[in-house]
């Protein structure tokens, strides 16, 4: 999450448990921006180089006052999120935007993401349906 944001200490966990479970099911970071982008796309994506494993990851960054929303995907995690994913996970947070929830449109969008990432089960002819 970005330094200094203005989240209670309640809603920065709530952030941190979503990031954390969004790890778990589908193995790619998460990272969390909210503040000033200045130049759009450009600081999303200079905010993302400076993540621990860039190529591994996933950037959420929201300008509130600028109303902008920006989804970066590493190279490994493009591989199992289109851009069709981030734009759903655009909409969801737009969504929840509007309606005054900041915390919980990122949530779900982190949700829909590794939703989206992980691994499909592989079934096996020796395993029952």
């Amino acid at each position: 999450m970005a330094p200094g944001s203005d989240f209670s200490r309640a809603q920065r966990l709530e952030l941190q448990r979503s990031i954390d479970l969004g790890r778990q099911i589908c193995g790619l970071g998460f990272g969390v921006f909210i503040g000033e982008l200045p130049a759009g796309r450009e600081s999303a994506e200079a905010a993302h180089a400076r993540l621990a494993d860039p190529a591994g990851a996933v950037l959420i960054a929201a300008d509130p006052s600028a109303r902008t929303i920006e989804i970066v995907t590493g190279t490994h995690a493009m591989r199992v999120l289109d851009d069709r994913s981030c734009e759903l996970a655009v909409l969801a947070m737009k969504s929840s935007f509007e309606a005054g929830d900041l915390v919980g449109g990122v949530r779900d969008a982190v949700n829909l993401l590794a939703q989206r990432a992980r691994a499909p089960r592989v079934m096996h002819q020796d395993e029952p349906a």
